[in-house]
């Protein structure tokens, strides 16, 4: 394991999180999924609605280290 990668800070690494690619493929496939799916019912729909809030939210704490915490150089 890198001791760069370990040493850095829970929230410099957070906030890289904010443009990786997989990342930002997964939030615009959550999105849709809440628009698409907003009026149907069900435990696996409701399950899967809780995890894109979650994805979403997690980005935006992610926007935040991002331009916030530890801004670009």
């Amino acid at each position: 394991m890198d001791d760069k990668i370990m040493e850095t800070p829970f929230p410099e690494l957070y906030s890289k999180l904010a443009v990786a690619p997989l990342y930002i493929i997964q939030l615009i496939f959550c999105i849709g999924y809440l628009i698409f799916t907003r009026k149907d019912k069900g435990i696996f729909t409701s399950i899967f609605k809780i995890y894109c809030i979650f994805i979403i939210v997690n980005y935006l704490v992610a926007l935040y280290f991002r331009f916030f915490h530890y801004p670009e150089k």
